[in-house]
């Protein structure tokens, strides 16, 4: 069997589009008897054909990416970005999800994302991503309507012989840090010191924890060799390396040199 990803072209849309009609058609039959029966079944599981004109359009005007999951030669399903996944109906349960999935954790690695949230649509999807190692998120923290998961994105570095020098590097809640709360990320080990004086982490260490409501605004408090050489807003620190990803998240991979204790 031939598999592949590839990015959509209109003729490939096209054929898409027919097999996603054609489930629409069989979900309106089979909510019409549905609701006929007084509901004594479960609800029928509609695809995404109601969300295909708004996902053609943001494919056409360059929002987000649009690939199709070719097998044999035939488009058997899709991915928008990281919003919107399918298979053709009668495909499923064969392992093609997992070959989507993988390649938008890849997309998203290559991306530089250090988290990964996604929506859960149908809700009957959910073993599937938390077959595929996302944690589900607690609506009633984040207020959103619908399913919600994340998954992070490890990211490590190659260590080479250079002398090594110890690192903290810690998170904090922006509403708490200020009333003495611990840190909600900790990391501590040796990093690496460059011929430019920065030290390489052996890891990426983001600022994201699924309790907090807001992940975007935090303190980082980074120590070089026993030495505090910055503890304040996240998004002051980048003159020391930390950085925020595409969806706004804080990181550090590298703490940039600085004059001061510990740096000598």
């Amino acid at each position: 069997m031939n598999r592949a990803i590839v990015p959509a072209t209109d003729a490939l849309v096209a054929e898409i589009e027919l097999w996603l009609d054609a489930e629409e058609a069989a979900y309106q039959a089979a909510e019409a008897a549905w609701l006929i029966a007084r509901f004594d079944s479960p609800k029928p599981v509609r695809g995404f054909r109601c969300n295909w004109d708004s996902i053609k359009r943001g494919w056409r005007e360059g929002l987000l990416p649009l690939d199709v999951l070719m097998v044999d030669g035939k488009p058997l399903g899709f991915l928008y970005g990281a919003d919107f996944a399918e298979i053709h109906p009668d495909h499923r349960g064969r392992g093609l999800g997992v070959l989507l999935s993988d390649f938008m954790l890849k997309r998203a690695y290559d991306e530089g994302y250090s988290i990964l949230e996604i929506e859960i649509a149908p809700p009957t999807a959910e073993p599937f991503w938390l077959r595929q190692g996302f944690i589900l998120l607690d609506d009633a923290i984040h207020f959103r309507n619908g399913l919600h998961a994340y998954s992070p994105i490890a990211r490590t570095f190659s260590l080479s012989d250079g002398p090594r020098v110890s690192v903290e590097v810690e998170f904090y809640d922006e509403e708490t840090v200020s009333h003495g709360a611990n840190p909600f990320v900790r990391f501590e080990g040796d990093g690496e010191r460059l011929a430019d004086g920065a030290i390489q982490l052996p890891e990426r260490v983001h600022g994201y924890s699924p309790l907090l409501r807001n992940n975007t605004e935090n303190h980082i408090r980074i120590t070089v060799g026993g030495e505090e050489v910055y503890f304040g807003r996240s998004k002051y620190g980048s003159r020391h390396g930390a950085s925020r990803d595409l969806a706004g998240n804080h990181y550090i991979d590298r703490i940039l040199p600085a004059e001061g204790p510990g740096w000598g």
